[in-house]
């Protein structure tokens, strides 16, 4: 109909204003701005809030929350995938998208060119390292009591070894005549004794002429037992440690090293910041296949992402180090004064209210 109103000629002048008039006003009624208005969604891979599943289909925390938000306000979308966070930050300032919505965090400093829903997700920066780093040994070892139990197991031989040539010095019996009568030679003798019961169960050359000393034996044979176990058990844990412990406890760890960011996000800021120059990547694959191949000594990101791919694709090779540091909160973002963030702060409200944002939550990242 429309499309005669400007090919026809205008055959009554009444007629041709009544049907503009008609016309103009159903182009710029809310319903045919509603139906014209498609939204411009823009999002990054970064698992577990955006990633494709194995058949290639957009899903994760971040999609699924946007989903039920555009289901309330009754709006079409198409997603628009960026190649890096600067890009997914910039379009929306500029108004070539929407909104966005992925592991975004609210910074004063966004916003300045951007406006923010209300918060979606609390998080925080972490460190992530390659498996199989340095350890501190001795550190480990003092941290782990060895080095006390040896000593407390020595004191003990000593004591033993000053008791068994007490009662065995000065023996006439040439059968059981083993330990030296002076104290220096006859105490060392003794504790030599008692350190082969420990370590190899017996010393079957040797056996005391008086009876208290063969009841110390047997007592120390049995708590020899109990020693060496103890003593293994520290060791395998020890190691166990040395293979899990990355020599960093929080970011000023990372002072000298090399550190891995994504380009334009805010860890690489925080850490300009600390004067810890970091190297900044347009992607996490590319990041994360510099942290394996050695090129970089540690990741910083967001702590859901690295804990995430932590405990899948890198569950073989990558670890967490240190704490969660500089807690923030993620949120969508949209161009100033944007018409849509009221309509998106309560559909969010309404997604709290109604237990659908807790199912979501536990779904990606568990009870806690």
């Amino acid at each position: 109909m429309f499309v005669g109103i400007f090919n026809s000629p205008i055959r009554q002048g009444k007629t041709y204003i009544v049907q503009c008039f008609v016309f103009f006003l159903f182009l710029f009624s809310p319903f045919a701005q509603t139906i014209a208005e498609e939204f411009s969604v823009g999002t990054i891979e970064r698992p577990p809030f955006s990633f494709h599943n194995d058949n290639k289909e957009l899903t994760g925390f971040s999609v699924e929350l946007w989903e039920l938000v555009a289901d309330r306000v009754e709006m079409s979308y198409q997603w628009d995938e960026k190649e890096s966070f600067k890009a997914l930050i910039d379009d929306v300032a500029a108004s070539k998208n929407t909104l966005a919505i992925a592991n975004i965090s609210m910074t004063s400093e966004r916003e300045q060119y951007v406006d923010y829903s209300h918060s979606v997700y609390a998080s925080g920066m972490a460190i992530a390292v390659k498996q199989g780093g340095k350890p501190n040994w001795l550190g480990l070892i003092w941290e782990s009591g060895i080095l006390w139990f040896i000593g407390g197991a020595l004191l003990v031989l000593l004591v033993i070894a000053h008791v068994v040539w007490f009662f065995e010095r000065d023996i006439e019996d040439a059968r059981h005549d083993y330990f030296r009568d002076d104290y220096v030679g006859g105490v060392w003798d003794a504790f030599w004794w008692a350190f082969i019961i420990m370590t190899m169960g017996g010393f079957e050359n040797q056996v005391p002429h008086k009876v208290i000393n063969r009841l110390l034996a047997i007592f120390w044979i049995f708590a020899s037992l109990f020693f060496i176990s103890t003593l293994t058990a520290k060791i395998t844990t020890t190691l166990t440690i040395a293979e899990l412990k990355t020599g960093i406890e929080s970011y000023k760890d990372l002072a000298g090293k090399r550190i891995g960011v994504t380009e334009g996000s805010t860890h690489e800021r925080f850490l300009n910041v600390k004067n810890m120059s970091p190297i900044a990547y347009p992607n996490m694959t590319e990041l994360y296949a510099d942290l394996k191949e050695g090129k970089l000594d540690a990741v910083v990101a967001d702590f859901p992402i690295l804990s995430y791919y932590a405990k899948h694709q890198g569950a073989d090779w990558m670890i967490m180090a240190g704490e969660i540091f500089n807690p923030d909160n993620y949120a969508i973002i949209f161009p100033e004064n944007s018409p849509h963030v009221e309509d998106v702060n309560k559909a969010l409200l309404q997604i709290r209210e109604e237990g659908k944002y807790d199912e979501l939550y536990q779904k990606y990242f568990g009870a806690d």
